[in-house]
C-alpha cells in the first residue's frame, strides 16, 4: 500500500511519537508508544530523532493493519511488542538471510 508521510511528532510528556500518513484520500494517524520507540534500536532512546530515523520501518508496521479491523478510526498504536514481530519477520526473511550470508574480508 503506497502513502505520503504529512507529519511527525514526538509527544514530549508522554514520549510517544504521532505520524500523520495519507494514502489516497485518507489520512491516518500512527501512534508510536514510548517502549516502542525504546525497542526499535540500541541504545533505547525515546526521541524525536529516533521516530524520524525509523519512521519507515513504524509506517511499514502500520501499513501491514491498514483496512483491518485493528485500526480504530483510523488511528494504528504501534508497541513494542509490534516491534518484535516485525524485527522477528524481518530476521527471518530471505532479505535478512542474504545480508547475513554476504561474503566479509576477514584478516588473519
Amino acid at each position: 500500500m503506497s502513502y505520503d508521510i504529512v507529519s511527525a511528532s514526538l509527544n514530549a510528556q508522554d514520549k510517544s511519537g504521532r505520524i500523520e500518513v495519507r494514502s489516497g484520500a485518507e489520512t491516518k494517524t500512527i501512534v508510536v508508544s514510548r517502549r516502542a520507540l525504546l525497542s526499535i534500536a540500541s541504545p533505547p532512546r525515546a526521541t524525536e530523532d529516533r521516530l524520524l530515523q525509523h519512521i519507515d520501518a513504524f509506517c511499514e508496521i502500520a501499513t501491514s493493519r491498514f483496512g483491518s479491523q485493528e485500526m480504530s478510526g483510523g488511528t494504528v498504536l504501534i508497541t513494542a511488542n509490534d516491534v518484535w514481530q516485525w524485527r522477528h519477520a524481518w530476521q527471518s526473511s530471505d532479505v535478512a538471510a542474504e545480508a547475513h550470508a554476504t561474503p566479509r574480508l576477514v584478516l588473519v
